[in-house]
């Protein structure tokens, strides 16, 4: 809770990685079982650069106190972590302690925020087509228009024309919507009378 990392808690690994000591909560997240408990980077992936040497860094001394968002490796469901990790030295050993909080709730969020920027992005681009295609499309009924007037219904061209001219109403409609949608307007369907329509 609280700001989207929740409740994790310290794993005590040497500085190759092993994993020494978790307690309850850090072993929960890991789904850590009874065996041996492994190297933490059997447990986590998801880091630009290799966790070994993010490791090594941390046990030299260097980068640490910063955070780095990691997935777990579990394949029961999908848990991102946020690690930091502190150095210690106890009787000239240097060991490493990874301060585990979860993420998933933040990664989720950013995640559909991401989303929401994709759906955006096509609004707007679905827009800019949608206005383009409208101006062929007033052109080509513009155009009908004009040989429909010039050709009387016995004209053995007439139902052609009238089959162009009804299919780009059509095509203009659809392109209505995609500008609604695209402006985020609220379509509001209407009942009709087709009667009085067709009339």
């Amino acid at each position: 809770g609280g700001g989207g990392a929740g409740a994790g808690g310290p794993i005590r690994v040497a500085a190759g990685g092993t994993v020494l000591r978790a307690n309850p909560e850090a072993a929960r997240m890991l789904n850590l079982g009874r065996e041996k408990p492994g190297n933490l980077v059997e447990h986590m992936e998801g880091l630009g650069r290799a966790i070994k040497d993010w490791l090594t860094e941390a046990a030299e001394g260097r980068d640490l106190h910063r955070s780095e968002f990691l997935r777990l490796t579990r394949e029961d469901c999908e848990v991102f972590v946020q690690v930091t990790l502190n150095r210690v030295v106890e009787n000239g050993v240097t060991a490493l302690v990874a301060v585990l909080n979860d993420a998933t709730e933040l990664k989720t969020l950013e995640a559909q925020f991401v989303q929401s920027q994709k759906m955006q992005a096509i609004g707007q681009l679905a827009g800019g087509v949608a206005h383009d295609f409208n101006n062929l499309l007033t052109a080509i009924s513009g155009h009908c228009d004009l040989l429909l007037l010039r050709h009387d219904q016995g004209d053995p061209d007439y139902g052609d024309l009238v089959q162009i001219n009804q299919n780009a109403n059509r095509a203009a409609a659809l392109v209505g919507q995609l500008l609604a949608f695209s402006r985020k307007h609220t379509l509001q369907p209407e009942v009709m009378d087709l009667r009085d329509t067709m009339s």
